[in-house]
């Protein structure tokens, strides 16, 4: 099955700011505000998501749990001007799977990989394509504008 991304831009959140210029380390209200919306957002979002499909969420490579905390959360979801962005992928499934790749995940079935995007305006929800988890995400955020974009293994 092929893989598709639905992409989130933070600006279907925080309708009245700018979001390309986010940055985690800036304390200016207007900034603040939009990144607790966004990490509001977020956390209930991807909380919503787990319990519909029962899914448990992990690093691509580690059995270790993750908390929904962790991807909703400043280091993950937003670039810094002073320390940059560490990119990074969060497979959501029912049960652990060890994925040595990218390449080993996309021939997974019914899980998620939610990825950050390098410049911290948006996240990513890659899944099969005409998957029931597209169809609910699709559903859930039908009022944003999503972006559809293409799985690439690198």
């Amino acid at each position: 099955m092929k893989k598709v991304g639905i992409g989130v831009d933070y600006s279907n959140i925080c309708k009245d700011y700018n979001t390309v210029y986010l940055d985690r380390d800036n304390t200016d209200p207007a900034t603040a505000k939009c990144m607790k919306q966004v990490l509001a957002w977020s956390k209930k979002f991807i909380s919503e998501l787990l319990e519909h499909f029962e899914y448990k969420v992990h690093n691509l490579s580690s059995n270790v749990p993750v908390d929904v905390e962790d991807i909703a959360s400043k280091r993950f979801l937003f670039y810094s001007l002073e320390k940059e962005i560490m990119l990074q992928n969060y497979t959501m499934q029912k049960e652990y799977a060890e994925y040595t790749s990218l390449a080993a995940w996309e021939e997974a079935k019914e899980t998620i990989l939610i990825k950050n995007d390098a410049d911290g305006g948006g996240v990513f929800f890659f899944v099969d394509e005409g998957s029931k988890e597209q169809t609910w995400i699709n559903e859930k955020l039908k009022d944003f504008s999503l972006d559809e974009v293409a799985f690439e293994v690198k």
